[in-house]
């Protein structure tokens, strides 16, 4: 059976998450980078997996409250088992759908989505969804590892995969009205894309 990264179950979801965690790590360094840290923010992880952003994000920014948002049971547990040391401190991960997040309007100061919106259904309204919980000013973080669907090998698993151009992401945040939209390039099909609220 082929593990599916979008609905990771069981015990071959927990070990799809933990590899997660370890190869995504160069993705997260480079990424992360583009961001003006500061401390004491508020931040959301969307589609938060095995929790590993998280933890980056908790060593960049002192004083910060990260939560974290999953879809799937599987990654909530093993997010919150990865984050203990900080759980219910720093740290707050539940279950939740990017379509409809649990959150206040005007919350957060960062969103991240990291290796996720391939999975999203409705990105356009997904985006506008995101950008209802960022506070005024505030920004969102886009972190791919594709970004060319003419090059791409994935495999299609329960409607996987939609690989989205950084030029597509950027022109989906401005339709939304969000400023300051720019994207940069890495390695390989690496992209960030960031978005002011």
């Amino acid at each position: 059976m082929v593990s599916n990264p979008a609905r990771p179950q069981g015990e071959e979801g927990k070990k799809m998450l933990e590899r997660m965690n370890r190869s995504h790590a160069p993705l997260r360094e480079w990424g992360l980078s583009f961001y003006d840290w500061k401390d004491h923010l508020h931040i959301l992880d969307i589609g938060c997996g095995g929790g590993a952003t998280i933890k980056d994000m908790l060593s960049l920014s002192e004083g910060s409250v990260i939560n974290g948002v999953d879809y799937m049971e599987a990654s909530v547990k093993l997010a919150s088992i990865y984050n203990e040391e900080e759980l219910g401190k720093r740290v707050f991960i539940k279950q939740g759908d990017v379509a409809n997040l649990p959150y206040e309007n005007d919350s957060f100061d960062l969103v991240t989505a990291v290796e996720t919106i391939y999975f999203w259904k409705d990105i356009k309204d997904n985006f506008k969804e995101v950008k209802r919980v960022l506070k005024e000013g505030g920004t969102f973080l886009v972190l791919c590892e594709g970004s060319d669907p003419d090059e791409n090998n994935w495999p299609k698993i329960d409607g996987l995969v939609k690989i989205y151009t950084p030029e597509e992401v950027a022109g989906i945040l401005k339709e939304n009205h969000f400023k300051n939209v720019i994207f940069h390039r890495g390695e390989g099909q690496y992209i960030a894309v960031l978005g002011e609220k």
